[in-house]
C-alpha cells in the first residue's frame, strides 16, 4: 500500500507512534523516525526510543532511519524534512505523536504546565507543518505539481472535547483540529491534504486516566489505531482532506467539524438584547442539551 512512500513520524519511539512507524514501514513505507526521548512529563532526552523503533522495523525487513530532536524548534523541523530528502529523495508524509501530559486542575495549574504543553503538542504541529508546508509548497511549483499527492496527518485527541484535569492538553488538541483545517485550506492547491486522527488506545500517557480503567492490551492497545495513518498516508486517500477520523479498538469514526446547530433571527433594530435573548431561549435550545459537561474519554 506504501511502496516508494517516505514517511516521517515524530514521536515514534514509543506507544502509538512506534506501532504506526512500524505499520507504515510493514506496508512498504520508507520511515523517518523522530522521538526525543522524553519522559511522559517532558523531562530528560534519549536517543534510545527512536533508535528502538528503527531496530524493529529493520529486523522485519524494512527501511527506516532515526532522527534525533525537538519538534517545537523550527530550526530542528526545517532541518528534519532537509535530511529525510537528501537521504531518500521526497517526503510523502507526515505524521506527529509527539506529546506529553502535566495534568492539573484550572485552578492549580501553572504557567509552566500550561506553556510546555502548549508548546509541544500545539506548536510542534505548527512546527513541523510549517516547514513540510514551505518545502512542498517549493517543490510543486519547481516540478510544476506532483505526481501524487502528499499527506500531513495532524493527531488530535477525543479530550479536546474536554477532560477534568487536562485544561492545557484540551486546549492544545483542540488548537489542533483548527490548524488542521486551516492547513487543509491553505495547502490544497499544492496538492497536499491535511487531515487528523483521535486516536484512544493505552499507552503510557493514558493508563492512569479514569477513563481508561479496566481497558487492556490486547482490545485497547496502540496497534489497534495503525490503519488510519496506514490509509491517510497512501494513494487511496487522494481527494481526502481537512477531515477528522476518530479510532478506538475495533471502532472507527467520521468526527464533525463545529457548526451552528439552529439560529434564530430578531426584529429589533439594534440586534439582540440579553433580555430577549432570555426570553427565546428555549425556542433557540429546543431539544438539544445545553449543559454540556461532557469527557474526551
Amino acid at each position: 500500500m506504501l511502496d516508494d512512500t517516505v514517511c516521517i513520524v515524530c514521536g515514534g519511539g514509543g506507544g502509538i507512534g512506534e506501532e504506526t512507524a512500524a505499520a507504515l514501514a510493514d506496508e512498504g513505507a520508507a520511515v523517518v523516525v523522530n522521538d526525543l526521548g522524553v519522559d511522559v512529563s517532558g523531562e530528560g532526552a534519549d536517543e534510545q526510543p527512536a533508535e528502538e523503533t528503527v531496530d524493529r522495523i529493520e529486523d522485519s525487513g524494512g527501511e527506516a532511519m532515526a532522527h534525533f530532536g525537538d519538534v517545537t524548534d523550527l530550526e530542528y523541523t526545517e532541518q528534519l524534512i532537509e535530511d529525510t530528502v537528501d537521504e531518500y529523495g521526497a517526503v510523502h508524509a507526515v505524521v506527529n505523536f509527539a506529546g506529553i501530559l502535566r495534568d492539573g486542575m484550572l485552578f492549580k495549574m501553572d504557567e509552566a504546565q500550561w506553556d510546555s504543553v502548549i508548546d509541544v503538542h500545539l506548536k510542534g504541529h505548527f512546527s513541523l507543518l510549517r516547514n513540510a508546508a514551505a518545502h512542498w509548497r517549493q517543490r510543486h511549483k519547481a516540478e510544476d505539481g506532483f505526481d501524487r499527492e502528499r499527506s500531513f496527518i495532524c493527531v488530535s485527541s477525543g479530550v479536546s472535547v474536554g477532560n477534568i484535569g487536562q485544561a492545557n492538553y484540551s486546549a492544545a488538541k483542540a488548537g489542533i483540529l483548527g490548524l488542521m483545517r486551516t492547513g487543509a485550506l491553505e495547502l490544497d492547491q499544492y496538492d497536499v491534504r491535511v487531515n487528523a486522527m483521535w486516536p484512544t488506545a493505552l499507552t503510557r500517557m493514558t493508563e492512569d486516566l479514569p477513563g481508561m480503567a479496566g481497558m487492556d492490551e490486547e482490545d485497547m492497545g496502540p496497534q489497534h489505531t495503525t490503519g488510519v495513518p496506514v490509509f491517510l498516508a497512501s494513494e487511496a486517500a487522494e481527494g481526502i482532506t481537512g477531515c477528522t477520523l476518530a479510532v478506538a479498538g475495533d471502532s472507527v469514526s467520521v468526527v464533525s467539524d463545529p457548526e451552528r446547530e439552529r439560529s434564530l433571527s430578531t426584529d429589533a433594530a439594534d440586534g439582540w438584547s440579553g433580555d430577549e435573548l432570555a426570553d427565546r431561549w428555549e425556542e433557540l435550545t429546543e431539544g438539544y442539551e445545553t449543559r454540556r459537561l461532557n469527557s474526551g474519554y
